[in-house]
């Protein structure tokens, strides 16, 4: 996570500000208000840009494929890392060990220069929502797969004071033996924000792709749920549309104020394991889980940690 000297240099190299011209003397004080003011104003048309976008995503879900399509197995690893845009030694030899054998990898803050998925040793394709974006770097979320997604969408949210551009990657999959698609939402949350409005925006325009999605589904990231009021809008949206936390053991999640920052919620799949591994590599540590995708006639004969919603 970020710190205050960390936002106030993004504040001060904000790309959405750079051609910002000095004012005389008598207003100098109004190139820091302006900007805010504009974001403000703009919020709004920011929010229905993303929901129409997730809108457009969600109508289409589950399009026809070719018969020979591939599709990810009934058993899934996955690895879930905020890797702190590649930039400190040994982010490579970790992914590369961590990610040898997962059939889905989902990275938020990873840097395109760094050419992340040359760190594995399998080839992924590879799906990329743009985010942040300096004069040398940019970087955004990236969801590595072993077959290759049916659908791609991208939505972008806005730090209310940064001024910068927070990602979300939609992928859906095909599954090997089944009509049903594997949604997977790869989010880096919104962070400097007072209020929970900007936040609440941002997981609430995944409303039409939650609803309109029929099969197993996969939600996780860098959700930056550090207060109450924030913890308690994620779980409550994630409930309503049928998403379970995953439980880690050992859980060092990177925590702010104690509170876990990076989470993966499931739906109609089953928990086989999950963990995390503590790195020097980045601030966040990577998160391991292993699920199923239950083959099901009777969604009454699994346990309540198997999901099963769709048989």
């Amino acid at each position: 996570m970020p710190s205050f000297a960390d936002a106030l240099q993004l504040w001060n190299t904000r790309p959405t500000w750079k051609s910002y011209k000095p004012v005389p003397a008598p207003v100098r004080g109004m190139p820091l208000i302006l900007p805010l003011v504009f974001l403000l104003l703009l919020s709004p048309s920011l929010e229905a840009t993303a929901d129409v976008a997730a809108e457009a995503c969600s109508d289409n879900l589950a399009k026809p494929l070719p018969v020979s399509r591939r599709g990810l197995a009934n058993r899934l690893q996955i690895l879930v890392w905020n890797i702190e845009k590649a930039l400190n030694p040994g982010w490579d030899a970790d992914l590369g060990s961590l990610g040898a054998s997962s059939d889905l990898i989902l990275i938020q803050e990873a840097s395109v220069q760094a050419t992340i998925a040359t760190a594995l040793p399998q080839p992924l394709y590879q799906a990329f929502a743009a985010g942040y974006i300096n004069d040398t770097r940019e970087t955004g979320v990236l969801t590595l797969s072993a077959v290759e997604p049916s659908l791609h969408c991208n939505l972008t949210a806005w730090e209310p004071w940064l001024g910068t551009p927070k990602a979300t990657n939609i992928t859906e999959y095909p599954l090997e033996g089944m009509d049903r698609r594997l949604l997977v939402i790869n989010l880096h949350a919104v962070n400097f924000a007072v209020g929970l409005e900007d936040f609440e925006a941002q997981v609430g325009a995944l409303e039409p792709l939650l609803a309109g999605h029929i099969g197993p589904l996969i939600v996780a990231g860098d959700f930056n749920p550090w207060s109450n009021n924030r913890a308690s809008l994620l779980q409550g949206f994630m409930s309503k549309h049928q998403l379970a936390p995953v439980k880690f053991n050992p859980d060092q999640r990177t925590r702010f104020w104690n509170r876990p920052l990076d989470h993966v919620y499931l739906r109609d799949l089953s928990l086989v394991n999950a963990s995390t591994v503590e790195v020097d590599s980045s601030d966040h540590n990577p998160l391991l889980i292993t699920v199923e995708i239950p083959q099901c006639t009777d969604c009454t004969a699994l346990s309540q940690e198997q999901s099963c919603t769709v048989c």
